[in-house]
């Protein structure tokens, strides 16, 4: 029996030619591992290919050995003499025999992580600068982007023009030139150079081409031009490549992902076969046809329908919701509802476009004890801008009468007291907190009234008594949410994460905002201190149960996986797609975001659910609307909420607001524009009375504002 009998006509047709480059363009769930590991059994087993002379190429360690185990059961010991492995652990091996060509010496180090970390520390000690105030992880994530982009320490510390990105410029510097010293790689190094030794040196180039009849390349949808040169420089006269991808699927170009590169395939090896396996063995039809009609969209695209012989007529649930509490009350009422029906909470997710968003699903679940996981990101009240935040807040509190001292301050104090910088040393603090423990008082007295510390470390610690002082008399004088604003304003946080270019924190910023917004509206009596004791329970670890949860992910994260029901919430516009991403991409940024919703869909194999609301968004200063994508689904594969309720299309434009008589207060209207001392330019949206509800710009978002207060001012137009 064949290893061929096996497959569909499609799939027999990608693992049997051999003849020619092959590109097996693989739709989701249509078996591409399984028809890639036939082809190498194929090719030892029937055609009589020596196993050491065929390579795979996958990019990731849990890729590679799951390859290696499939193929192990198939082929045996032959196996083990097939060349699988990352594109990092080949560039090893390539720089291994010939590292000496390009100055290394054979047995050079490669640094992991841990490694880059010990590396850094002298660097950050030079600079006078501690870890907590700039992450180390995000100062190797842009010198990682940076090495991949062809930009040396040089050039990015002339296009450096914030302080931060100064610093990191200063750091990058030297840490390449640490390296150097060292003769040593770490990851990026692995590929660059790697790439430099095929493409200088015709000795090795030759020889490792003359090693290979076949090269295969797993996820080729999702290579970047190094990784991409590196396979051109591999593939010689003689040797036949083979790669499998999904243009549909290609959602990393942030990472420095192309889709050009599988789309133009076909022109860089001319001798080259286009397979495509549209046969889908995850979903139901149903799914299917509305993943179909919305990637159709698309311009930049391998034309293919998927379809499945999977029975199931479910067709795919929309709900519209008035609020985000509603939007978690309806996505919890089916999770319980399909728990009922057997379906296990490990084989239901919930997919969203950012991070941010699992904050309301979080507090949901904890308060009807819905075990949850976040996969592969951190839960957001344990974020660390979240975590900053609420120490602030912290520190604005008000004495118990039964805790006079207010001892536990001074965990927010320690965490806070440099982010932003405020060059108070880590033996600064160490002198404050050794005085306040032999006083018995909390380190914010001890910086009020010092006994024992130097005059340098005294005068350093005024202006963050006296911005703790601030905040404190002005708490009484905003709502809760407002109050927030002037925290993290006043405070310099703000301006510290604006900087640093990482528009999720912001986001994330804007959506605790968002959370005390909600707690005041279900209790507006309540208080600073009582928020923060309510947020102390959802940081609470102790009922996490990773084996049977709802799993809570972003789309990102989710592309590979599968499962039974997938709830795709928070679908608004502005958010899925994402405005941020469609402001700095345009055209091609909308397709990216357009593939991404076609990942979601396609992670659901019977259910699939897609909610939103029209709850007012900081991040976008506007109601939400929902997301244009639901009108690319076609009406006849939706179930759809609204229909049932009110008899209206299925897909109708924002119904504009009622015209609002003018104001008592003269020159306001809606839709004026508006310019405030604090929060800069905004829009009236609303007149109640003397007061007005205004839209500003990030991080402020939505205010509800006096009209006679002397801040507030018409723009001229």
């Amino acid at each position: 029996m064949s290893v061929l009998d096996q497959l569909n006509e499609n799939q027999r047709k990608a693992a049997s030619t051999i003849d020619q480059h092959v590109r097996i363009i693989a739709g989701a769930g249509s078996g591409k591992t399984r028809v890639l590991m036939a082809r190498i059994v194929y090719l030892v087993e029937e055609c009589g290919i020596m196993p050491y002379r065929i390579m795979a190429i996958t990019f990731t360690n849990k890729a590679t050995n799951e390859m290696k185990e499939r193929l192990y059961k198939q082929l045996g010991e032959d196996a083990r003499m097939v060349r699988i492995s990352t594109i990092h652990s080949l560039c090893v091996r390539i720089l291994r025999e010939d590292a000496d060509k390009i100055g290394y010496p054979k047995n050079f180090t490669i640094l992991d992580s841990d490694d880059q970390n010990v590396l850094l520390t002298p660097i950050y000690k030079d600079l006078n600068l501690q870890k907590k105030e700039l992450s180390v992880n995000k100062v190797l994530a842009v010198i990682s982007s940076n090495k991949s982009e062809g930009v040396s320490p040089a050039q990015f510390k002339e296009l450096a023009f914030t302080k931060e990105q100064q610093l990191i410029a200063d750091i990058y510097e030297r840490y390449v030139l640490r390296l150097k010293e060292m003769k040593a790689m770490d990851f990026d190094d692995l590929l660059l150079e790697g790439e430099r030794l095929l493409a200088h040196s015709k000795e090795t180039r030759e020889k490792w081409q003359n090693r290979l009849d076949y090269i295969h390349v797993d996820e080729f949808q999702d290579v970047d031009p190094v990784q991409y040169h590196i396979v051109r420089l591999l593939t010689g006269k003689n040797t036949m490549l083979c790669v499998v991808g999904d243009p549909d699927q290609t959602i990393y170009t942030w990472r420095g992902a192309s889709v050009d590169i599988i789309l133009r395939f076909n022109q860089d090896f001319p001798n080259c076969e286009t397979i495509v396996l549209n046969q889908n063995y995850r979903s139901t039809q149903p799914i299917l046809d509305a993943s179909n009609s919305v990637i159709s969209y698309n311009q930049k695209r391998i034309k293919k329908d998927l379809f499945t012989k999977i029975p199931g007529t479910e067709k795919i649930h929309l709900h519209a919701c008035p609020r985000e509490n509603d939007e978690t009350i309806y996505v919890a009422r089916q999770i319980n509802a399909k728990h009922k029906e057997g379906i296990e909470y490990k084989d239901i997710a919930i997919l969203y476009r950012s991070n941010y968003s699992s904050r309301i699903f979080e507090r949901s679940f904890k308060q009807l004890s819905i075990p949850y996981v976040i996969y592969g990101g951190i839960r957001f009240y344990e974020r660390q801008e979240i975590k900053d935040a609420l120490c602030y807040l912290k520190l604005c509190t008000h004495a118990d009468q039964q805790d006079p001292k207010q001892l536990s301050l001074n965990l927010a104090i320690t965490r806070i007291i440099n982010r932003p910088r405020r060059a108070i040393g880590a033996k600064s603090v160490e002198a404050i907190q050794e005085e306040a423990n032999q006083r018995d008082i909390n380190m914010l007295e001890v910086m009020k009234n010092p006994n024992g510390l130097s005059a340098s470390v005294v005068k350093k610690c005024r202006s963050f008594v006296e911005l703790v002082e601030d905040l404190r008399n002005h708490r009484e004088e905003f709502a809760l949410e407002d109050f927030f604003d002037y925290v993290m304003d006043r405070s310099g946080y703000y301006e510290m994460v604006k900087e640093s270019n990482e528009p999720e924190r912001m986001e994330n910023l804007q959506e605790l905002r968002n959370d005390i917004a909600q707690s005041i509206q279900e209790n507006p009596e309540m208080t600073l201190e009582e928020y923060l004791q309510e947020i102390a329970l959802f940081t609470d670890k102790s009922q996490e149960d990773s084996h049977n949860s709802i799993t809570l992910m972003t789309v990102h994260a989710a592309k590979g996986l599968e499962f039974d029901t997938v709830f795709l919430v928070n679908f608004n516009d502005g958010i899925f797609p994402s405005q941020r991403s469609l402001d700095e991409g345009g055209n091609a940024a909308m397709e990216e975001e357009r593939r991404l919703c076609y990942v979601a869909m396609t992670r659901a194999k019977r259910s699939l659910y897609i909610s939103w609301n029209s709850e007012f968004s900081y991040m976008l200063g506007t109601p939400k609307t929902p997301s244009r994508f639901l009108m690319e689904i076609p009406k006849s594969f939706v179930d759809d909420d609204r229909e049932k309720s009110q008899p209206k299309p299925a897909f109708v434009q924002p119904v504009k607001p009622a015209a609002q008589k003018p104001s008592r207060f003269g020159k306001y209207q809606p839709k004026d524009k508006v310019v405030h001392k604090t929060y800069g330019e905004g829009i009236i949206l609303k007149i109640n009375g003397t007061n007005a509800d205004i839209a500003f710009g990030l991080p402020y978002g939505k205010k509800t504002i006096s009209l006679l207060h002397p801040s507030l001012s018409k723009k001229s137009s």
